[in-house]
């Protein structure tokens, strides 16, 4: 059964993401629905809506009581309206990721990308050009944004060493507004491709941030011009292999002094394999499914960093499953091991 409930698993990605796509999950989060009514809002027939229904109360999206329809907990955050919600994210894998994976095959026999295969070109190239496409990754982005804490970073530093910070890739601008906010001293620099500009000036604007930030149009793999004392990578370098990695990194050392801060926000793909670690290197694959890229371990980051001379000078947990790298620069190839602090939740 195992192996079967294994091969068969695709079925739940689908049911979650059709719930989503069909909008139940909205037209439930404030208010309990019948069958009936369910079905004649979203114009799905009556019949089939119910043996649907019955799956996602099976996997506690939903629950039923006294004929009507309620969202769970767990379900509520399937919503649009929720201020955790998680919607872009299935919406995106279900447009995307999904339909990338049926070239999973393949692309490992061919050692192509799926996506590459899928659509004909890279990832990142589809984006620019399809506004579709952007717009339901730039949700996506912009709400596993708003869900980073990082609140820790304001308490194991000196605000006002912080004048200057650049946000590399930093598209809408959430990851700044937030560093803003802890740094009250600092202006900022969201770095990024002209396509989304106006979605960040919105941000800078809604933020009430239009002294202290600006939008620059910019693109990491060239050479970097603005000086700061805090450089962002949110969650970049898992998008690129190793050569491409190496350029942006390159490209930031080039312009850090010995008292700057690259922060690199990612997940850190542990040492050891085990079944505990299974999400994390199913993420691997994800990732290179859909753009070529790779998660890293500790090792491989340190072994990346040393390349163009940085160093990992502390580590920051979460308290999600993204860890929080403070590198600085090491002119001297100094051999330091894992001789750095550690600061919250192990």
């Amino acid at each position: 059964m195992k192996i079967i409930n294994t091969i068969q698993g695709y079925s739940h990605s689908y049911i979650v993401y059709s719930a989503v796509e069909l909008g139940i999950f909205n037209a439930l989060f404030s208010k309990s629905l019948t069958n009936l009514q369910l079905a004649t809002e979203l114009h799905l027939s009556p019949l089939l809506l119910e043996r649907f229904m019955k799956v996602l109360v099976a996997m506690d999206f939903v629950y039923q009581e006294n004929g009507q329809y309620s969202l769970t907990s767990i379900g509520g955050k399937l919503s649009n309206d929720s201020e955790e919600s998680l919607a872009a994210m299935v919406l995106f894998n279900g447009r995307i990721c999904m339909k990338a994976w049926g070239y999973f095959y393949e692309g490992l026999k061919n050692n192509i990308s799926p996506i590459e295969l899928m659509e004909g070109e890279a990832f990142f190239e589809t984006n620019e050009i399809s506004q579709n496409r952007l717009l339901i990754f730039n949700e996506m982005m912009r709400q596993s944004s708003s869900q980073l804490n990082l609140e820790l970073l304001f308490q194991t530093r000196k605000v006002a060493d912080i004048k200057k910070i650049v946000d590399i890739g930093g598209g809408a601008g959430d990851v700044m507004t937030q560093l803003l906010q802890g740094f009250p001293l600092a202006e900022g620099i969201i770095l990024d491709k002209d396509y989304i500009k106006a979605e960040a000036e919105q941000t800078i604007r809604t933020s009430c941030l239009q002294k202290r930030c600006q939008f620059i149009e910019g693109d990491f793999f060239l050479p970097l011009e603005h000086k700061a004392d805090m450089y962002i990578l949110s969650r970049i370098l898992h998008d690129w292999e190793d050569r491409q990695a190496s350029i942006i990194l390159s490209n930031i050392a080039a312009v850090m002094a010995d008292d700057n801060v690259l922060l690199i926000i990612e997940k850190l793909l542990p040492e050891n394999v085990s079944r505990q670690a299974l999400p994390a290197f199913l993420g691997d694959m994800h990732i290179w499914t859909l753009c070529n890229g790779q998660e890293r371990t500790e090792s491989e980051f340190e072994r990346l960093l040393r390349q163009v001379n940085l160093y990992i000078a502390r580590k920051h947990f979460t308290d999600s499953d993204i860890v929080i790298l403070e590198v600085k620069k090491d002119e001297q190839h100094t051999n330091r091991g894992k001789d750095y602090e550690i600061f919250g939740a192990l």
